[in-house]
């Protein structure tokens, strides 16, 4: 999955900040290391890339070949129609699929900004609601699967540096909504159960 590989760089990238002057020696092979991971991402987006151009273009002779004609049948032009948007579908999950590990894209929007959401994360965390070992595995779901009120992508380095950054705006945001939250649960039907 592309994504991880980019995201491993950046943290090796965001490791050479941390390198001494008494590391000087292992600095160069770092680089070439660097280097290499690069390169070797970018040939796989090349790789990629060429191959859904060639679909695209294979499709776009396909569609001028078969041009849908004046007075062509609605059961003929629908069958045409179906058939181009099958492989739209098809093509725009494969990318994807190839940049971000999952079809669907960003499938969960949350109605809180960057710093509200990560505030909650830290208030389900500190209640033990929710337990992980380290916050990056969160911060990849969200980068990956999520975009926010005022964000539509959202990036590992920018979630990890505003995770304890998170000010009197979004603390009053996160309380008004947990108020809502808890004025809420009377207006669900009580199943019997205790």
């Amino acid at each position: 999955m592309l994504i991880n590989k980019l995201e491993e760089i950046a943290q090796q990238t965001a490791s050479l900040a941390h390198i001494s002057p008494q590391q000087h020696d292992g600095f160069a092979e770092l680089l070439s290391t660097l280097n290499q991971r690069i390169r070797s991402l970018l040939e796989q987006i090349g790789q990629k890339q060429s191959v859904m151009i060639d679909r695209l273009d294979t499709r776009e002779m396909l569609q001028n070949a078969l041009k849908p004609m004046a007075g062509m049948p609605p059961q003929a032009w629908q069958m045409y129609a179906n058939d181009q948007l099958a492989f739209y579908q098809d093509l725009v999950a494969d990318m994807m699929a190839f940049f971000t590990g999952n079809d669907q894209g960003r499938c969960v929007a949350f109605a809180l900004t960057v710093e509200e959401l990560l505030f909650m994360i830290r208030l389900l965390l500190d209640e033990h609601i929710m337990d992980t070992r380290a916050l990056k595995p969160i911060f990849l779901f969200l980068s990956r699967y999520a975009s926010t009120s005022g964000s539509a992508t959202l990036s590992y380095e920018s979630l990890r540096k505003k995770y304890s950054r998170t000010g009197p705006a979004a603390h009053s945001k996160v309380r008004d909504t947990l108020l809502n939250m808890i004025g809420r649960i009377d207006q669900y039907p009580d199943d019997g159960h205790t």
